[in-house]
């Protein structure tokens, strides 16, 4: 994905789905869990949470298929650090890489990685459980996909700081590392209560979306819809911009063409590049 396909990058919205207002789509994933675990308190025996989990039956009756994709907006109802320390996880983990993918992108990465937890648990549970016990067998909570955001963020900006367990200074490689080993010893120890194998198919999913390249997008042919226009698009003319910290723009933008290529800037950036060195050109007088 080029610089330019990004949607924080670009001078005009980009034709297709509209997902609406200026809230980042980590914003929005997580007002919608709050919402959906608020809601289910109003439901009868939990009927939204349970109706929402991901079981065995969500392969095996096709019509539930859905599930795959539900149980990751539906957490434990029985207490609320379940969802809080996921859409924690994801406030915490998820703008950077949100930032570095665009709104569609980083959405389409997340359900994804969302689906195939949900369906590597139920075949898991077909292949160990007996058919009568599979609707006793559920999955919910956000866990996997958070999972592979966290593990894009660690693969993205390894050295950066974070705090562990809200106390503990350790560069986020560091952290990766101890989410991957704490949920193999989980796996392999049997542990009950958490779906690890969940966990680690976010794992491996994020692994291989970075190191691969991949990009959800592209294995969705003519998702975007076009936008209906109602007339001639008029575009204004935007006065030259006043670049307040000029100086570390430009060294990002310098840092961001070296590796990249400078056809990677946007128009934006590119005049913030120009005005960046026409003010070096004359310190250096």
């Amino acid at each position: 994905m080029g610089i330019n396909d990004r949607d924080y990058y670009r001078d005009e919205p980009p034709a297709g789905i509209n997902l609406g207002g200026d809230w980042s789509m980590v914003a929005k994933l997580i007002a919608i869990n709050a919402i959906i675990f608020i809601a289910d308190k109003f439901t009868a025996d939990h009927w939204l949470m349970e109706s929402m989990a991901a079981t065995p039956e969500s392969i095996t009756r096709p019509w539930m298929s859905w599930q795959l994709i539900t149980y990751a907006f539906a957490h434990d109802y029985r207490v609320y650090s379940h969802v809080f320390w996921n859409m924690f996880g994801l406030w915490i983990f998820g703008r950077d890489i949100e930032g570095v993918y665009g709104k569609r992108e980083f959405l389409l990465m997340y359900l994804a990685a969302a689906f195939l937890g949900g369906l590597v648990y139920a075949l898991r549970c077909i292949s160990v459980y007996d058919p009568e016990s599979w609707p006793l067998h559920s999955v919910r909570g956000a866990s996997g996909a958070v999972m592979a955001v966290t593990i894009l963020f660690c693969l993205h900006y390894p050295k950066r700081t974070i705090l562990f367990m809200m106390v503990l200074p350790v560069p986020a490689w560091a952290l990766g590392l101890l989410y991957i080993v704490g949920n193999l010893a989980g796996l392999v120890g049997g542990q009950g209560g958490v779906a690890f194998d969940v966990h680690l198919v976010g794992v491996a999913f994020a692994l291989c979306y970075y190191r691969f390249g991949w990009r959800v997008s592209n294995w969705i042919p003519g998702w975007r819809v076009p936008k209906i226009r109602r007339g001639p698009k008029l575009k204004l003319h935007k006065p030259p911009e006043d670049y307040s910290d000029l100086d570390s723009e430009g060294d990002r933008l310098l840092q961001k063409v070296s590796r990249e290529g400078i056809d990677s800037l946007s128009k934006a950036e590119k005049r913030k590049l120009e005005a960046y060195s026409r003010r070096m050109k004359q310190k250096h007088r």
